[in-house]
């Protein structure tokens, strides 16, 4: 409606306005809307369930952040001049996008759209992302998930400070202090031997044996390089029995590892999720003498305005939490 009552007081002729208020806001800019679609300021007031005072103040302060009139009198009725009809016309197509904006965000909020980037350590992507990122998946199939790798706890940080990854599953013994952590149950480590492995006396120890200085003896380690957790739980476990490595083979491809410690008639040391498949490739599990853990955890970024698909994904692991 072009026209509305003349129940606006006005204390200044039709014009320009001395002076630019603060920025207009959703709210002045739904009263002007409102005082179109109503005819007059009384009504518009009703529909949105306000004084008709408040409503005149929302007119007024729009036209002093403006600085324009909205509205002419003409007799006892209120017309919108021309630069009220621009902005009713912008008014509405603002509030059209909010509404947009409002109903996306709940969506995401119910998480049938949206996105989850999630990182990791190549070991923990293939075998602790896997089946947490699958179940995400199952329960949310309109989230676009996508996972990629990092290659050191450095990297992995810095993906999740610069909103590279909402999540990332990593090593938490040394997380930085600005980084949150979603503690996962910790994650065993077993030796993993070819099936016919036999010590230095030409004996192949019983099965479920725990591992043994007999075990390394003479036999290659394949192992990842230096400064990776994996490499330094392996030292550990080396030094606790006494024993130096007769040969090293490093690879940096983490999947490697007991293929080719077994193909090689070496040995290596890795999670057990790894070292379960030791057998699709002809060598077996040895348990190690004394326990070897390592705390892993999904780390991201605190507090804030917390992605709803990352929130889904911590929900998840409630149940698995140590």
């Amino acid at each position: 409606m072009a026209a509305a009552e003349q129940d606006l007081p006005r204390g200044d002729a039709a014009g320009s306005r001395g002076g630019r208020g603060a920025a207009p806001s959703l709210t002045q800019v739904e009263a002007l809307i409102a005082v179109v679609d109503h005819g007059s300021f009384t009504a518009a007031a009703e529909f949105l369930r306000i004084s008709q005072p408040s409503l005149s103040r929302r007119i007024h302060t729009l036209e002093d952040a403006l600085d324009i009139r909205l509205f002419t009198p003409v007799g006892r009725r209120m017309e919108l001049t021309g630069s009220g009809r621009d902005v009713a016309a912008a008014g509405r197509r603002a509030l059209a996008e909010m509404g947009s904006i409002v109903a996306m965000t709940a969506s995401a909020r119910a998480l049938s759209t949206g996105s989850l980037r999630v990182t990791g350590l190549p070991s923990l992507v293939a075998s602790v992302l896997t089946d947490l990122v699958g179940r995400f998946h199952q329960e949310h199939p309109g989230v676009r998930v996508e996972v990629f790798t990092v290659e050191d706890a450095e990297e992995l940080f810095e993906a999740v400070r610069v909103g590279r990854a909402d999540a990332a599953a990593g090593v938490i013994d040394r997380v930085p202090a600005d980084l949150a952590v979603s503690p996962l149950p910790a994650q065993e480590f077993a030796a993993v031997l070819p099936s016919a492995a036999a010590d230095v006396t030409g004996e192949a120890a019983p099965a479920g044996e725990p591992l043994s200085a007999a075990d390394l003896a003479e036999r290659t380690l394949v192992t990842l390089p230096r400064g990776t957790s994996i490499r330094q739980l392996t030292d550990s476990v080396y030094r606790s029995l006494d024993v130096e490595p007769a040969r090293i083979i490093t690879t940096t491809q983490r999947d490697s590892l007991v293929p080719l410690s077994i193909a090689s008639d070496g040995v290596t040391v890795v999670p057990d999720v790894l070292a379960r498949t030791a057998p699709a490739f002809g060598g077996r599990l040895v348990p190690l003498r004394s326990p070897v853990r390592r705390s892993i955890g999904i780390i991201h970024r605190p507090g804030g305005r917390r992605n709803p698909a990352l929130g889904g994904l911590l929900a998840l692991m409630e149940p698995l939490e140590p």
